[in-house]
């Protein structure tokens, strides 16, 4: 799969300066800006497309004008490089309160065109529902006045439609006449004002009114009318695509309100002819609809290529989650899009990435605000910079209250210095100058303290001083004490600092108990031995020094709630666990929040190690055969595909791979491309340019049919740390490339996602994750340990006391299920299959049924969620769960858990666990059920259990002995199965009705 990143102006300044925290220039054209692929190499590069959406282009007039002039390869300021894809959209989101998209078909072809991007989508329009019980009514924002206010709107009509208000364009495209032409304005007219009148009377006489008032639009069905006019402009986008000579290929978005209305819509535009299909809508869903859509289109995808013999890539937009990758890369998606993991950087907690684990709390160190007094700001500012100094010392390892002084000595002269600078230079020709910025601009490049002045007294007070010297003239002079009452503030506000080492001392003192301290002459001084040299403290170390200043700050600046996070960043020091090239230059800075340049960076890391994750996940696969001279006779690579290499395309066209293609001396020509008019074969251009592109891919599976390839051009694609297979058989492309995307995609000949069917005949294969139960097996006589005493002590050491019995687990536990589960296992042991029970124990985590535990008195039931998930995370519960199904070799899992249970194990991550090709058995959890074809939920609730003669308690184990009673009545094994197996009330299973289905 492909990941491409959506261009929203995420660039950093490339020399700002962290110490000072100032820009390299004020003026932003001026500024030398890097973007994500400004930073990294080509072969680190964490992205391998970028989406430019018209709605973000049209947002600056200046960057539509440049892009429009230069195009997104060549324009100055963007500068992507070649070798990265670009897809361009309309923008959809950015005009979900319009009742019409605000552009035509033939604009947008036009407007693609001109950016010269590689692949243009067709005009959408989100189906957001169809609006409260009367539908929606779209309104022209542009109608409302301080007269008559949105809020004027009766109750009565918002309460009945979905009211939607937006900023209409001035001129709307030609095809809305064809639905609202009463709408059509003249470029420039007026917007006649919206009165009370407007909105009076019956609801119904309201809408009705509206529909012909040209700043309204009214539907009773709005998500069918958006769906339909979606798919209309798909058609005529194809067409007219087809019809001029555009050079970028055209990708069709789809919309929906579900999963079957997406498969509906992805079999139109099928039909319709295109190879590009792209899932619109989805940003911001839940997880499990997402999955459930792309599932849905997936499949229809698969059964078009494998009918028609062709291949169609698909595109997820506004999607980056990793719990969904399994599902969005064997329903065959080829790319994808997101601005999350950038974004995640300063829009929420543990901001900071490793891995989808490991994530950390940046440090927020924050900048005065322009609502702050001038004395408030001057001290957020120190404040802020004697953090900073802390922060940096620390990361270098270096003694802080020494940074801290240093520090003093450096920011001590800096008013008075700023006082003479003024004195002499006030009215200097170089701050003659109109503009704001440029005086300012002066006053920094010209005053060689001006930069530490914002640095530490704030950017309010050199603001303040620079528009004194913009306003200050020789022929009216500004009164000098203006300047120098500015300064005395600064002052006196200075005077509290550094205040930090003392911080420091005073938990040091406190640290050994003390009060006080006698000197060497017996006197008492309560710093005299640690004055300077806080290291002389006991066990005081680096970290206790600049856990006082973080705590101090965060509690004076409103942030303690986050002090716990804040730890944990500090103690494991992660900037120094990744080695990009952001926090290789960077360090520290990239884990403080604090402004665009430190957060965007931090964003543009946080890409890189998601990146990472993706690939191995969903590694880049690239498939080609060798080409042949007949190449030029054909219109496109596909075309010359399913006729000179017949055998190849029927085995590969299908597959969940980034890209199939052939080889010749350009390298990569993909198999959606038309063929060029000339083509060449030169061993050293073919081993030299695929050298060169396999640098974004992970594996390279080439077809040979002669086992002919140079080793030049494999000594070449391994350079680029690429992995080669080269293969004589098609089929053994296929199953390589099955085989390299994991197991879960050679499950079956058909790989998207679909429900497993297992062979019983030969047994099965049973894993069985029981709970612990209230009732126990305890002589009167045994001491029972509580939840402290399971914490503080091993199993072992418990049961090596005095008195202390040592109870199998399934022996231990008599609760109704434990037992019913019990005797489920022995007839299933009777029957030849295979089982293996384990429990979870709120005591003692993760135990087998044959392992002993002592008599004990814990349970989960008296805790809430914080404190089960805390007390699973010290008993490793989910660890060791995760550990037993990865190495155990089981056909089916069953989780017999209540509630409290399925939370110490997050059940709803842990079913992601369990391969494709096997069954998981999940009780009450339908939201998993619908996200995976492996996983049946089994209702087990209050009027199940009345069926079955039985209590809630005993359900789930009196099911486990259904299931084993009646397994051996059928031969193929299915999760639907499974659910009429465990629930049917009979007392005998019928194989005539079970039979296979």
């Amino acid at each position: 799969m492909r990941f491409y990143v959506p261009e929203w102006d995420d660039a950093v300044d490339a020399h700002y300066d962290f110490e000072h925290d100032e820009l390299s220039t004020l003026n932003r054209q001026e500024r030398n800006l890097d973007y994500i692929w400004d930073i990294f190499e080509r072969d680190t590069t964490p992205i391998d497309g970028v989406l430019i959406s018209r709605e973000q282009v049209e947002e600056s007039n200046r960057k539509a004008e440049r892009l429009a002039e230069y195009g997104v390869y060549d324009d100055p300021v963007l500068s992507i490089p070649d070798w990265l894809p670009t897809i361009s959209d309309c923008g959809a989101w950015g005009y979900k309160s319009l009742p019409f998209p605000p552009y035509g078909n033939a604009e947008m072809l036009d407007f693609y065109e001109t950016l010269e991007v590689t692949v243009g989508v067709t005009i959408d329009h989100l189906v957001l529902g169809s609006g409260k019980d009367k539908g929606r009514l779209y309104l022209d924002e542009r109608a409302f006045h301080s007269d008559f206010k949105k809020s004027d709107i009766p109750d009565a009509l918002t309460d009945a439609v979905d009211l939607m208000t937006d900023e209409w364009p001035e001129k709307w495209p030609v095809y809305v006449d064809e639905y609202e032409p009463t709408i059509r304005t003249e470029e420039d007219a007026d917007v006649e004002p919206f009165t009370a009148e407007n909105f009076q009377g019956d609801i119904d006489a309201v809408l009705e009114r509206l529909k012909t008032d040209p700043r309204a639009v009214y539907r009773e069905n709005d998500a069918e009318f958006r769906y339909e006019l979606t798919l209309r402009n798909a058609q005529e986008m194809y067409d007219l695509y087809h019809d001029g000579d555009y050079p970028f290929r055209l990708m069709v978005a789809i919309q929906g309100w579900n999963a079957e209305s997406y498969a509906d819509a992805a079999d139109t535009v099928l039909d319709i002819g295109y190879n590009y299909l792209g899932i619109g809508g989805v940003a911001g869903s839940p997880i499990h609809a997402v999955r459930k859509i792309v599932k849905g289109v997936g499949k229809t995808v698969k059964e078009f290529e494998r009918e028609h013999d062709t291949r169609v890539d698909s595109h997820v937009f506004g999607f980056a989650k990793t719990e969904g990758f399994e599902t969005v890369g064997r329903s065959g998606m080829t790319s994808f899009d997101s601005a999350s993991m950038l974004r995640s950087a300063w829009t929420g907690g543990q901001n900071y990435r490793l891995d989808a684990d490991e994530r950390y709390d940046a440090i927020r160190v924050r900048y005065p605000s322009n609502r702050d007094t001038l004395d408030e700001a001057i001290e957020k500012s120190l404040r802020g910079r004697e953090t900073l100094v802390a922060l940096r010392a620390y990361a270098a390892d270096e003694a802080i209250t020494d940074a801290l002084q240093d520090w003093r000595e450096t920011a001590g002269p800096v008013l008075s210095a700023t006082r003479k600078y003024l004195q002499e230079h006030r009215h200097d020709d170089r701050y003659d100058k109109s503009r704001l910025r440029d005086v300012e601009a002066a006053f920094r490049d010209h005053f060689e303290y001006a930069r530490e002045l914002q640095a530490s007294f704030s950017k309010n007070l050199r603001g303040k001083l620079v528009k004194l010297l913009r306003k200050d003239d020789p022929d009216s002079p500004v009164p000098f004490e203006d300047y120098i009452e500015l300064i005395r503030t600064a002052e006196t506000v200075f005077e509290k600092f550094p205040r930090t080492p003392d911080k420091i001392q005073e938990q040091a003192v406190l640290r050994i108990g003390l009060d006080e301290f006698p000197d060497e002459n017996g006197e008492v001084d309560p710093y005299s031995q640690i004055l300077g040299d806080v290291t002389a403290v006991p066990e005081f170390s680096l970290f206790d020094q600049i856990w006082t200043v973080i705590k101090d700050y965060a509690k004076w600046i409103g942030d303690d709630q986050l002090l716990e996070e804040y730890q944990k960043t500090l103690r494991e020091r992660p900037w120094e666990k990744c080695d990009c090239p952001i926090c290789a230059e960077n360090g520290v800075e990239v884990c403080i929040f604090r402004g665009n340049d430190r957060n965007r960076r931090r964003g543009f890391h946080n890409t890189r190690r998601f990146y990472d994750e993706f690939a191995d996940e969903l590694p880049k696969i690239l498939v080609a055969t060798q080409g042949t001279a007949s190449l030029i006779g054909y219109d496109t690579v596909e075309d010359y595909l399913r006729k000179e290499h017949s055998d190849f395309w029927e085995e590969v066209h299908d597959l969940p791979v980034a890209e199939i293609g052939v080889v010749d001396a350009e390298g990569i020509r993909e198999w959606w491309e038309d063929t060029p008019s000339t083509v060449s074969f030169s061993r050293i251009s073919m081993a030299e340019n695929l050298g060169r592109e396999t640098e974004r891919y992970q594996e390279l599976i080439l077809h040979a049919p002669d086992d002919d390839v140079d080793e030049r051009l494999i000594d070449a694609v391994e350079e680029s740390d690429c992995s080669v297979q080269v293969y004589e058989e098609a089929d053994a492309v296929r199953e390589s490339a099955l085989e390299r995307c994991g197991e879960n995609y050679v499950a079956g000949e058909d790989f998207v996602p679909h429900p497993p069917e297992l062979e019983t005949d030969d047994g099965l294969d049973i894993l069985i994750i029981d709970q612990c139960s209230g009732s126990k097996n305890t002589p009167e006589t045994a001491p029972e340990f509580d939840a402290e005493e399971t914490l503080q002590f091993s199993r072992t050491e418990l049961l090596e006391r005095d008195d202390v019995p040592g109870i199998a687990a399934r022996d231990l536990y008599t609760g109704r299920q434990q037992e019913f589960v019990k005797d489920a296992v022995r007839r299933l042991e009777r029957e030849d299959h295979d089982v293996r029970r384990y429990f979870i124990s709120a005591g003692f985590g993760l135990v087998e049924e044959t392992e002993s535990l002592p008599p004990y008195e814990v349970t989960f039931s008296s805790m809430n969620v914080s404190e089960i998930r805390e007390r699973s995370a010290q008993l490793r519960i989910r660890e060791d769960l995760e550990q037993v199904m990865a190495e155990s070799d089981y056909n089916v899992v069953f989780f017999t858990l209540g509630k409290d249970y399925y939370t110490s194990i997050d059940i709803d991550e842990m079913v992601q666990d369990v391969p494709a090709d096997r069954i998981g058995v999940v009780f009450n959890r339908e939201l998993v059920d619908e996200q995976f074809d492996n996983i049946v939920s089994v209702p087990a609730r209050t009027d199940d259990a009345e069926k079955h003669g039985t209590i809630v308690v005993g359900l789930k184990g009196l099911y486990m002995e259904n299931f084993a009673r009646r397994i051996d009545s059928i031969s193929r094994l299915q999760p639907e199965t499974i659910e009429k197996l465990c629930r049917r009330v009979d007392k005998e299973p019928s194989q005539v009705t079970l039979g296979n289905d």
